[in-house]
């Protein structure tokens, strides 16, 4: 009785060119294959495979043959010519007949090779053919019928292993790797704690700490804070929890009585809001900035075409004692230097800093997709992450989500993972690489989606050993990740023989 056993092997089939099937064995899993070449060059295809017979057993009475074959979906077939693998006694009988009758043309007719199975045998076979190339191999895949058979005919055994997905065509790109990147759900924030901040620049009047609401630029300013404060009040979303002040003074004049003024204009202007914005006043805190020395420097720094600039900042870095900074600074230019930022900077320092401190209630999924348009600053990332989810991976609105997220929490380590992963699935390097440098690290989704930035950028040593990192803390897609390595790995090779 003829016993059939027909065994398929999945594979993954790719757009962009041939890439060898994932499990490379023929004769139920016996003789291990390697595919060195299969391409199409102009009118011919081109065929290199490896056969690793080391493991092989061949009855002695009976004979294997391997035969290569180009196949399509739709019934389309090209047989190559078979390997013929015999057992002792067969090889035996087989190489008598053919002497005997003269048949060593017909043997070379019909077979690529003929094989006598023994331990010097038992080796790595090459076979290497060429044949003609017809349009339908376009689409052709390749699979090894193995039939093994004795003289008597009484038991045959016959399987079809797939070990190629296609040919390799003229002008075939290399393969491109399909990235898996890795996310991290964001914590739970269980009281979701906000403020706004305002540098609010009031004009008062020489040595004076009293608010005039109509003195200078004061109208402007003061509607500033106070809208900010209306709009939070009025939204039902949140509750505000306080009010923090900070006065600031120029750094001319006699540090303490600069601390002094700097701290009753802070009053002054929480005096002024308690009376009007409905937040009591003992929801106030009052900072004193004193004099201020970081914003001169700043603004210094951000001044291109200032000529005593380095000068400047030299001896603000250097000298710790105001009085000794100033004593420096008046020195410089015969006083003329001094005296101008005295007219043209020293203003813009005078002022008070305020920041509304408020919570914001929990949202649902469906609340928080509209919150997300208008005050993305009221959710927390795992409501935004919980957003991401409503799309599919890679979508347009799946991106804007992490990039929302990231701009309202820019140094959050887990937001810049997430924004770095979302940033690679768009193929942004620039904007994933830098997204990662303020990420969450020493974490598997950390070395996985470094490793797919290496891994895109062609980096593939430091991306194997970045992936291996991940996959030792159990992140299964960096395991697939590994396989796209060795996928393009093989396709470049075969792209290059």
């Amino acid at each position: 009785m003829k016993k059939i056993i027909y065994k398929c092997i999945a594979l993954l089939l790719v757009l962009t060119g041939w890439i060898p099937v994932e499990a490379q064995t023929v004769y139920d899993g016996q003789i291990p294959v390697k595919i060195q070449r299969l391409r199409q060059m102009d009118d011919s295809v081109q065929v290199s495979i490896d056969f690793d017979l080391t493991g092989l057993s061949v009855a002695s009475e009976r004979y294997l043959t391997l035969t290569p074959v180009l196949t399509n979906t739709k019934g389309k077939e090209h047989k190559l010519k078979n390997i013929r693998i015999n057992g002792k006694q067969q090889q035996k009988a087989f190489v008598r007949e053919v002497e005997l009758n003269g048949l060593q043309r017909q043997v070379a007719s019909a077979h690529h090779s003929v094989i006598g199975l023994n331990k010097e045998t038992r080796d790595i076979f090459h076979y290497v053919t060429t044949t003609g190339f017809e349009s339908w191999m376009q689409e052709a895949q390749m699979i090894v019928l193995s039939d093994l058979c004795d003289c008597g005919g009484e038991t045959r055994q016959q399987l079809s292993d797939k070990i190629a997905d296609r040919v390799i065509l003229d002008g075939t790109q290399p393969y491109r790797v399909l990235p898996n990147v890795a996310y991290i759900r964001p914590e739970v924030e269980t009281v979701k704690s906000r403020s706004e901040s305002s540098d609010i620049f009031l004009d008062f009047p020489v040595s004076q700490t009293e608010i005039d609401p109509r003195f200078g630029n004061n109208p402007r300013e003061l509607a500033k804070i106070e809208t900010i404060i209306s709009e939070i009040r009025k939204d039902a979303n949140v509750r505000v929890t306080g009010v923090s002040i900070a006065g600031f003074a120029s750094p001319e004049g006699e540090i303490t009585f600069n601390n002094e003024l700097s701290r009753g204009r802070a009053e002054s202007l929480r005096n002024y809001l308690a009376s009007r914005s409905g937040i009591p006043p003992q929801q106030y805190r009052l900072g004193n900035g004193g004099e201020d020395w970081d914003g001169l420097a700043r603004m210094i720094q951000g001044m291109s075409n200032f000529g005593p600039k380095e000068t400047v900042l030299s001896i603000i870095r250097y000298y710790n004692n105001p009085a000794e900074r100033k004593d420096r600074l008046k020195a410089l230019d015969g006083g003329r230097l001094w005296e101008w930022m005295l007219n043209e900077l020293y203003p813009r320092l005078r002022r008070v800093v305020s920041r509304i401190e408020y919570t914001v209630r929990g949202f649902d999924v469906e609340e928080a997709k509209q919150i997300i348009q208008t005050r993305p600053q009221q959710l927390s990332l795992n409501e935004m992450f919980s957003v991401a989810n409503t799309y599919e991976e890679g979508t347009k609105e799946f991106g804007a989500v992490f990039e929302t997220a990231v701009r309202v929490f820019p140094n959050d380590p887990v937001a810049n993972l997430n924004a770095a992963a979302s940033a690679l699935l768009d193929k942004d390097l620039t904007k994933a690489e830098r997204y990662l440098q303020k990420a969450q690290r020493n974490t598997p989704a950390y070395y996985n989606n470094l490793g797919v930035l290496n891994m895109m950028q062609n980096n593939l040593a430091r991306a194997k050993n970045l992936f291996q990192r991940a996959a030792e803390g159990n992140l299964e897609i960096a395991l697939k990740n590994l396989e796209e390595i060795k996928k393009k790995e093989e396709a470049d090779r075969l792209l290059t023989n």
